[in-house]
């Protein structure tokens, strides 16, 4: 049913606009009534007497209809003025009804409480006689069955008002799971990156980002006014424009946590790996891009911060004088941070969840979407033929030393609830990383054998050595195990069972 809303001061305002256009109507109608409707004959002749008579007529009946569509203008700015009277006169009474009853039934349950209190021999404490409740919790939830969650999904840099496609797919992959019934709604934000994005006007990160949280906060309050649960989705630096509403609104203590989720990909203000907080208090002039921290891991609202290894963007290395590790993380944003609006359910539900300090106690999960492939070799990997094997010969040790800048393998690496900046170098276990090389020297080219035909088959299968393949490793950083294949990938899937036979030869380093 559609809904009729109105606004009687508004109508009152115009019943008075339109009383004076009408008094102005009137005025220019009779300056104009001699000048129209007593012409003078251009001359003596009967066509020039015709002619006067004839356009003298024509003003006569101009001046009938006029003075016709004043009466009726009268009679409408007066029905305009009434209806603006009788619409205040109604929200009045209704206003009156709903505050009478809310007080009813605010007294109804005070005096409600006081009893059971009483029967239980406390005495009354807070809100009111019982403590049960205020008006504004009666009248905000009289109706919950109306009540209905929207996801306020954004877009990132290029994508300022997604189109159904993208809303479709990240409401299936990542909004449904948690929130079933939900329902997409796409919010507008600037999405802008100069000089990246000069054709959506030109304005720099920052300011994007500073008009993004304005208006995502009026979406959040638009929809909370009417009663509904929010969702707010973010993907790369509407993630960021959501980082920076999550601080607003902490700030300034509203609104409540029960009433207002997010759900955050590819974020570049990622505690652990985020670049912006990887290079926290760093500004960059020229681009007006301040790097400003993490996202809060103690904000109280739920939040779910999605990451795919190795983004360059999101998941940066924290040792950056590791070159390679950067240069994949580099080739990182072009290869995988573009893939979160795609990923299907499945891989979303799949991703690995990633350990948070001991103790922690905030509302917010952080989960990894594990790469197969490196960023780094990807341009080998897409020549024809050849460039799969080649690749897979050489990614093995090429990830152990990849793995080095996000950590000390065989340490164990950072929380993901912690804010983690870049440090300059890490101290890692020599054994480790020996022995790690050594199983890469020999899975390289096995995988590289089963890519050009060679069956591993009649190799034994034996995945007790491996617990960091099948599946991957859950520890406290993702990136620090020796990648040996993922379960179901042709080629390297059947390589992993087989390899614990032959590194058994391979004595272990402490």
């Amino acid at each position: 049913m559609e809904h009729l809303v109105t606004a009687p001061e508004v109508l009152a305002s115009t019943a008075t606009e339109v009383d004076e256009i009408g008094s102005a109507l009137i005025d220019a109608n009779a300056n104009a009534a001699g000048p129209t409707t007593g012409l003078v004959a251009a001359a003596e002749d009967e066509v020039s007497e015709a002619i006067a008579k004839l356009l003298g007529g024509y003003g006569q009946q101009y001046h009938a209809v006029l003075t016709r569509a004043t009466a009726f203008h009268d009679e409408f700015t007066r029905a305009l003025a009434a209806a603006g009277n009788t619409y205040a006169q109604a929200e009045a009474t209704n206003a009156a009804l709903i505050n009478g009853a809310a007080s009813n039934s605010l007294n109804a349950l005070n005096a409600l409480g006081t009893s059971v209190q009483t029967l239980l021999g406390r005495a009354p404490t807070g809100g009111g006689a019982g403590g049960l409740a205020d008006t504004a919790t009666v009248t905000r939830f009289a109706n919950p069955a109306t009540q209905q969650i929207v996801a306020l999904i954004m877009g990132g840099t290029w994508n300022p008002l997604p189109d159904p496609v993208y809303l479709g797919n990240v409401n299936l992959a990542y909004i449904l799971p948690r929130f079933p019934g939900a329902n997409p709604l796409a919010q507008l934000t600037p999405e802008q990156f100069w000089p990246v994005t000069p054709q959506l006007g030109g304005e720099t990160f920052g300011t994007s980002v500073a008009q993004g949280v304005g208006l995502l906060d009026a979406g959040i309050k638009a929809q909370l006014a009417l009663g509904n649960k929010v969702v707010v989705f973010g993907y790369s630096q509407s993630a960021t424009i959501a980082t920076e509403e999550i601080r607003n609104l902490m700030a300034a203590g509203s609104p409540n946590s029960t009433d207002l989720s997010f759900v955050l990909v590819g974020d570049p203000n990622n505690p652990d790996g985020g670049l912006l907080e990887r290079f926290n208090n760093f500004y960059i002039p020229f681009l007006n891009v301040a790097f400003n921290g993490a996202t809060p891991p103690n904000s109280p609202y739920p939040t779910s911060i999605y990451t795919i290894q190795y983004d360059g963007i999101a998941d940066a290395p924290q040792y950056p004088l590791n070159v390679v590790s950067d240069l994949n993380a580099f080739l990182g944003y072009f290869v995988v941070h573009s893939n979160y609006p795609f990923l299907t359910p499945d891989q979303v539900a799949n991703a690995v969840p990633l350990a948070t300090s001991p103790g922690y106690t905030g509302d917010t999960q952080y989960y990894m979407v594990m790469t197969q492939n490196l960023p780094l070799i990807q341009f080998i990997r897409d020549i024809p033929y050849a460039g799969p094997p080649m690749a897979d010969f050489i990614q093995p040790d090429l990830r152990v030393i990849v793995d080095l800048g996000y950590g000390d393998i065989g340490t164990g690496g950072g929380y993901a609830n912690l804010p983690t900046p870049a440090s300059l170098l890490s101290v890692p276990n020599v054994g480790r990383v020996v022995e790690d090389l050594a199983k890469g020297a020999v899975q390289g080219p096995w995988s590289a054998a089963v890519d050009i035909g060679v069956e591993a088959g009649w190799l034994p299968p034996d995945t007790s050595l491996y617990p960091d393949a099948y599946p991957y490793l859950p520890s406290p950083d993702p990136h620090l195990h020796i990648y040996l294949g993922q379960p179901g990938v042709t080629g390297l899937s059947r390589l992993t069972g087989g390899l614990g036979s032959i590194l058994e030869l391979i004595p272990p380093f402490s």
